[in-house]
């Protein structure tokens, strides 16, 4: 299969963005973009992400005892570029800094945040699959999320239904 074409039609799928920020027991941190973030269960609450295994950070998230996934807002495109293209170490090290959070480390002014620990890590083609066990999780009310969908950030410009079901009876 053409792998550029299959990351166009990948592409189709709109996804919400985050930043996932690993700490191991030394205090070290290094944090990643990354739009392949789902749930995965709410009774344990779990979820997943997926990182290259090509590049260091996949090597350090593999000894991290906690990760804190920050849900981008729509206003929050600046730290999704940061932590998802080659920038200048010294400006990562500064966001994380502006990051500190009893947490660790987290996003001020994000539509949600969970803190989380590693549940079950899997080998999987040219990606490491991470499932973390969701321990907390906070969110704000009011923000719009940062939507990537066809390699561009898109916005959210009205709803199609006026109000949401009411989520506890959908099975």
């Amino acid at each position: 299969m053409d792998i550029k074409h299959l990351r166009r039609v990948f592409g189709q799928f709109a996804t919400g963005v985050t930043v996932i920020v690993g700490l191991d027991s030394r205090g070290e941190k290094s944090a990643f973009t990354a739009t392949s973030f789902n749930t995965v269960s709410l009774e344990p609450p779990l979820a997943v992400f997926s990182v290259s295994k090509k590049g260091q950070i996949c090597s350090h998230l593999l000894q991290c005892e906690t990760f804190i996934v920050n849900v981008l807002a729509e206003h929050q495109a600046d730290l999704s570029d940061l932590f998802g293209r080659l920038a200048a170490p010294e400006d990562r090290v500064q966001a994380l800094h502006d990051m500190e959070h009893e947490w660790g480390a987290r996003v001020p002014d994000a539509l949600a945040a969970m803190r989380c620990v590693p549940f079950l890590t899997q080998d999987i083609g040219n990606h490491m699959l991470f499932v973390v066990r969701v321990v907390e999780a906070v969110f704000e009310e009011g923000h719009k999320p940062l939507v990537f969908f066809s390699s561009r950030y898109q916005a959210i410009q009205g709803l199609i239904v006026p109000e949401c079901p009411d989520v506890e009876k959908i099975s």
